[in-house]
């Protein structure tokens, strides 16, 4: 291969990691919440907000005792209103890492659309890649 299809290879593998953190990830682990997950009620602690998103943080007790806060990733939507309680749904094989609000787990997540965006960009470099490679 030359130097212009590794460029090629590079711009097709370059988004992969995004495809997987941004799409894949968070597709998962709201499916896993949705068959596996324990609900619980927690305690809105606050909202942030940056850029016009809202981060919603949540803190919670499980059914072994431990008190975990959950802070949701940057959303366009505010999933909770300060010191007010709210249905809380965690993984009970880690509850530090995978809980969501009820709210949250049922709205469409907006990981679909990073999902479809670098989906769309993979076939993209992809198609790029073999049209450069047959020609």
């Amino acid at each position: 291969m030359d130097a212009l299809a590794w460029v090629f290879l590079c711009l097709f593998l370059f988004p992969l990691p995004f495809l997987l953190w941004f799409g894949v990830i968070p597709l998962w682990v709201n499916r896993r919440l949705k068959r596996v997950g324990i609900e619980v009620m927690g305690r809105c602690r606050n909202v942030s907000v940056s850029e016009d998103r809202y981060s919603t943080s949540f803190e919670f007790v499980t059914e072994s005792g431990e008190e975990i806060i959950y802070i949701s990733p940057l959303s366009g939507t505010v999933w909770g209103t300060p010191d007010e309680e709210a249905p809380i749904v965690y993984d009970p094989s880690a509850p530090w890492r995978r809980a969501r609000s009820r709210r949250e787990l049922d709205a469409r997540s907006e990981a679909w659309f990073s999902l479809w965006v670098l989906v769309a960009l993979q076939a993209l470099f992809g198609a790029g890649f073999l049209l450069y490679l047959s020609y």
